[in-house]
């Protein structure tokens, strides 16, 4: 189980951190990024799927690459939402001043779900959405896994899965969270290294890790894993 706590924040309340984007964006390494700089709890989707056995590769020849039986994979999935989403709860629950969580996030559904826990919690929210728009990068991205799926971060290496994400998308700036819940959203083009921060609520970490996001971009390590 992938469920890594690390305590050094102390910014002053709880701070959950919903990471969002489709599959290679960056979702993962940016998620990893932040917590061994920021510390907190970290829930991955790639493990969660591991844990409950979830088994993408053999999703995508179960469903032809998702155009057929898609509703069996869709409990499987949302099962492993809801898992995480109870993980966080719990977490939030137990005094984790941070937790980030790692997932596409890409319906509508499943971030209110967060949202809500956000203000039952009286917890922070801080939307972190990871963009490629650049095609070639993608599949160059995929094709980088194949070979990998056996690593929880690389499982996704065909793009039916993509395909599959972008059907399901809902535009989270257009979101209506409940009320005292209403995020701080950094947009992270990760292909360009561009931070962009939506005007909205201020939050105790968002300069944090705006300044995290900064210097991964600098850096430029981006490889195939990202996105699971």
């Amino acid at each position: 189980m992938r469920l890594v706590t690390v305590w050094p924040v102390e910014h002053g309340g709880q701070t959950s951190v919903m990471m969002c984007g489709l599959p290679t964006s960056g979702k993962t390494t940016t998620a990893m990024r932040l917590h061994t700089h920021l510390g907190g709890v970290l829930i991955r989707s790639c493990d969660i799927y591991r844990e409950l056995r979830i088994v993408l590769p053999e999703w995508v020849k179960r469903t032809a690459g998702f155009r057929m039986n898609v509703a069996a994979y869709d409990r499987v999935r949302d099962h492993a939402y809801a898992e995480m989403a109870r993980r966080a709860d719990l977490s939030l629950a137990n005094g984790a001043p941070l937790v980030i969580i790692d997932a596409v996030h890409g319906e509508r559904a499943k971030r209110q779900r967060l949202y809500r826990i956000c203000a039952a919690r009286h917890a922070a929210p801080i939307l972190v959405v990871c963009q490629c728009a650049d095609f070639t990068e993608i599949q160059r991205r995929f094709r980088a896994r194949e070979g990998h799926e056996t690593e929880p971060e690389r499982e996704a290496s065909d793009l039916s899965v993509l395909w599959d994400i972008q059907r399901r998308w809902e535009d989270p700036l257009e979101d209506e969270p409940p009320v005292g819940a209403r995020p701080a959203i950094v947009i992270y083009d990760t292909l360009h290294g561009v931070v962009t921060k939506i005007p909205g609520p201020e939050r105790s970490l968002l300069r944090s890790i705006e300044l995290v996001l900064a210097s991964q971009a600098s850096d430029r390590t981006f490889d195939a894993r990202p996105g699971c």
